[in-house]
């Protein structure tokens, strides 16, 4: 038994003394490399303590203390719906290393991501009601962004004169417009041989708020 509470108690200091080793470790090497694969992450060493020991880290100021972590994470935060492309050009990052940094940011909670048909969209995490992130992704695509737009403005438009303002075909515009209705965001009415588009009266009021975080 002695043994045992001998072992207990040696066991006990070793994962303490690994604790506060992992911490002056991940202050005195707290910006890792941002080329090349080899990137060291304070985070993942950090990892399996907080495991063993019960103790929950704050990960944000732990995250955010690498320079281009940072700037995919400030990116996301003012253009939201960005997609990995986006990431990848604006930022002038290669593939991997915007991977990298993303697969963390989500781990950690601090990014969300919505599919949106081919597009992996990224969002402040917890920033966002479902809805609201719907409407943005569907803002982010550039031709439904601008009929969004123009139906914001002008209530009701007809058919015809949609396709004109967009300077598209009539039948581009319809699958536009078939899209739209499945999102629930965009309704039509018959007048005569006409018909004219307008927004769902309950999407009214989050899409003028999403149309604010659409430069």
């Amino acid at each position: 038994m002695k043994r045992l509470e001998a072992l207990s108690i040696s066991l006990a200091a070793l994962i303490i003394a690994l604790f506060f080793f992992a911490v002056v470790y991940a202050r005195n090497n707290a910006i890792p490399s941002s080329t090349g694969s080899n990137i060291h992450d304070a985070k993942a060493f950090l990892f399996p303590v907080p495991l063993i020991v019960g103790v929950n880290f704050n990960e944000k100021p732990i995250l955010l203390n690498q320079s281009t972590r940072m700037s995919i994470y400030n990116f996301v935060k003012i253009n939201p719906g960005t997609h990995f492309r986006d990431l990848c050009n604006y930022l002038d990052l290669p593939v991997g290393v915007v991977q990298y940094h993303l697969g963390l940011l989500t781990r950690a909670g601090l990014l969300s991501v919505r599919r949106d048909g081919r597009y992996r969209r990224y969002f402040e995490n917890k920033r966002f009601t479902e809805a609201e992130m719907k409407v943005i992704s569907v803002l982010r695509h550039e031709t439904a962004g601008k009929i969004i737009a123009i139906l914001v403005e002008k209530q009701a438009v007809f058919h015809k004169d949609l396709a004109t303002q967009l300077k598209i075909s009539s039948q581009a515009l319809t699958w536009q417009i078939n899209h739209l209705k499945e999102t629930g965001l965009v309704e039509s009415l018959a007048e005569g041989m006409r018909v004219k588009y307008f927004l769902n009266e309950e999407s009214r009021a989050a899409v003028r708020r999403c149309l604010e975080f659409i430069s």
